[in-house]
Order: C-alpha cells, then sequence, then structure tokens
C-alpha cells in the first residue's frame, strides 16, 4: 500500500509562536494512525495542515500524491471537528447530508438512501426528522461520524471528536467508530490526548511532544483486528497503554 498522506520537515509558525517542529511522517493507505499528545502541544494544527486548513511554514504535504486543497477540493478528505457543528433548523438526515449538498461532485449517486443507512447504522433511524436541539451530546456526535461517512472519502481527518463526551459515551462512540469505519477501510488520523482512546482506535499512535510539537515516539498497537469492547479488559491492552503513558512522560520503555 502506498503513502495515503506524506509530510516531509513540516513546520509551522504564528508570528513568533513556533507551533510545530519539523515532522517527518508517513501514514499508509487504509492506516489508523492516532495523534496523542498534550493539551496545546500543535496536534490540531497538525491536523489542519493535513486538511489543507491551514498551510506549512515549511516543508511538503502530500494527500495521495496531491496537496492538500487539491485532495480537499476533490471531496477525498472529511473532516470531523471537536463539535459536530449541526444547523438547528435543520433536521439530523438534513444535517448528515450536508457535506454532500455542499459537495455536488461527490460520488454518491443516492445519498438518501445512503445516509439513512448510515443513520440505521448508529441508531438514529428513529430520529431522522427529529432537530438536533432534540438529541443528546452524544447523538449529536452520531450525527456528525455519519456526515463524514456519507461523504465516502479516503481519508478521515479527526479532531478530538469525543473529547466533550463522558466517559461512557466516549467508549461507545470508539466502538461506534470502528464498526463504521471497517467496510470503507478509509484511512484515520485521529486526534486524541486519551491514551485509551489511542490503543483502541490505531494500528500506530505518534506521540507529540510539549509545543512545539515534534515526534518523540511512534508505537505499533499490535492487537488483532477487529477490536472489540471485551479487549480493553485485556492484559496485552493494558501493557499497550502503560507504554504511551511513558512515552508521553518521558519514563522508561
Amino acid at each position: 500500500m502506498g503513502a495515503a498522506v506524506q509530510l516531509t520537515k513540516v513546520s509551522k509558525t504564528f508570528g513568533d509562536l513556533q507551533a510545530l517542529a519539523p515532522v517527518d511522517l508517513s501514514v499508509d493507505s487504509g492506516e489508523v494512525v492516532t495523534l496523542l499528545g498534550p493539551s496545546g502541544c500543535g496536534k490540531t494544527t497538525l491536523l489542519r495542515l493535513v486538511a489543507g486548513l491551514e498551510h506549512p511554514t515549511a516543508g511538503v504535504i502530500t494527500v495521495d500524491g496531491d496537496s492538500p486543497s487539491a485532495a480537499r477540493s476533490g471531496k477525498r478528505i472529511g473532516f470531523v471537528p471537536q463539535a459536530p457543528a449541526l444547523l438547528p433548523w435543520r433536521s439530523v438526515r438534513a444535517n448528515a447530508e450536508l457535506l454532500l449538498d455542499v459537495n455536488r461532485g461527490s460520488s454518491r449517486s443516492t445519498p438518501g438512501a445512503t445516509v439513512d443507512d448510515l443513520l440505521d447504522a448508529v441508531g438514529l433511524g428513529d430520529f431522522a426528522d427529529a432537530r438536533p436541539h432534540e438529541l443528546s451530546g452524544g447523538m449529536q456526535q452520531r450525527v456528525g461520524l455519519v456526515r463524514a461517512f456519507a461523504l465516502d472519502a479516503p481519508l478521515l481527518l479527526m479532531d478530538e471528536p469525543f473529547a466533550a463526551l463522558d466517559e461512557l459515551t466516549r467508549a461507545d462512540m470508539r466502538h461506534l467508530l470502528t464498526r463504521l469505519r471497517e467496510p470503507s477501510g478509509a484511512t484515520v488520523m485521529f486526534v486524541t490526548h486519551s491514551v485509551s482512546e489511542a490503543v483502541y482506535l490505531s494500528d500506530r499512535v505518534v506521540v507529540l511532544s510539549p509545543r512545539p510539537a515534534s515526534i518523540v515516539d511512534v508505537q505499533t498497537i499490535d492487537l488483532p483486528q477487529p477490536r472489540s469492547a471485551d479487549m480493553e479488559d485485556a492484559e496485552p491492552f493494558f501493557q499497550a497503554t502503560v507504554s504511551l503513558r511513558r512515552a508521553l512522560t518521558g519514563g522508561p520503555s
């Protein structure tokens, strides 16, 4: 498999503030890679650079061989922010179809049927005609996931999408994300500061330093796929979390 995302000596400064030290990173097609680091270290900045929402101060980024802006224009990048940002006057179905409405060049020929299937898959089929204020936070975030997957983009960029949820709902959401992604095999770059979330979701975890972010470690998560909830109680899962915490704190590996 070729590289879906390639960063070569990429750095970013905002005025006098250096947010991202030079970073080299390659993400393979179909891989789930999580960016893990302390709050404010530059994880979101790195993700926004890959999305083409920010431009690097130095270095080169390619998404499937093209610039991020070209990939975004070609509807090949789906971006899931921290808050689902649902439009209050649109129904759940209409919010889930929003990116398809905006991106008329999408390959989906039957967006309504596709979105309805996805809403059923995330347990929101009975809420398709509801408005966002009628949903819980976890349900709203499910709509955000459906919106991203409905676009059928080969690359999904996810910026701490579950951070505002309680721990039980957050666990449910990562299990749901795994189930949604499995049929498409999309490449995912996921930002979090939760070690257990990183272990559960990832093929590899990129550990970042405090700002300016630089890569201090890259760990392969050698756990069976597909992942299941009971795996989180097993010894290999625990050992993987210990290894990542040590990498974050600079302790012995």
